[in-house]
């Protein structure tokens, strides 16, 4: 069942028809995902690069669902949420012995992220179907070498089981835990591949 509202909408991207105050903060999610073995590297993450306005109404993950220009974002930042999330789920993970958002060093590897989607769009007439869309391109690179590039993508709508939220709520708020849910299953495949090819890099052990 998807999201239900107490306003009459027409059948189309109502993402823009919010309430004010409705929705919570952007909820904390954490992947869960533990590695099974810690590289010893020390691990930079910068910043992410928004490109989302390069890439509105490209198809996401094998979806009907594409790069939208509607966020629930009033007070927060999406490149900040991104790398604050990559860095509190890369410790948790213990993918690497070392991970900061600081300035890197010499021999540090620097984790950088090009933003190629992150909003979610809420469609349907009364009961919508609410999806929260993430599209990241990840490059780890040391001392000017590339080890790692890959884009990863997830979709999750509020009628999938990855969905934590009401199935009865605002509208903003299925935005924002529908976002969240997918950038959680995101950062999971990023986990997943960063651990899996972290192997081959020299250093290693």
């Amino acid at each position: 069942m998807a999201a239900l509202v107490s306003v009459s909408l027409a059948s189309c991207n109502r993402a823009a028809v919010r309430i004010p105050g409705a929705s919570l903060a952007f909820p904390p999610t954490s992947t869960g995902y533990a590695a099974n073995r810690t590289f010893p590297f020390s691990v930079a993450v910068a910043m992410p690069d928004d490109r989302r306005s390069e890439h509105y109404d490209e198809t996401v993950a094998g979806t009907r669902w594409k790069g939208c220009r509607t966020d629930p974002f009033w007070l927060s930042n999406a490149r900040s949420i991104i790398r604050d999330r990559l860095v509190a789920g890369l410790v948790e993970s213990k993918v690497f012995a070392h991970v900061s958002d600081g300035e890197p060093t010499a021999g540090d590897v620097v984790l950088r992220t090009e933003i190629h989607a992150f909003c979610s769009q809420a469609v349907g007439f009364l009961i919508l179907r609410v999806a929260g869309i993430s599209a990241l391109k990840i490059t780890a690179e040391r001392d000017g070498q590339v080890l790692f590039e890959h884009k990863f993508e997830r979709v999750v709508t509020d009628a999938d089981p990855q969905y934590t939220g009401w199935q009865a709520t605002f509208i903003e708020q299925a935005m924002q835990v529908t976002m969240a849910d997918s950038l959680r299953e995101l950062l999971r495949d990023v986990f997943t591949s960063l651990e899996r090819e972290a192997s081959g890099w020299s250093g290693a052990g």
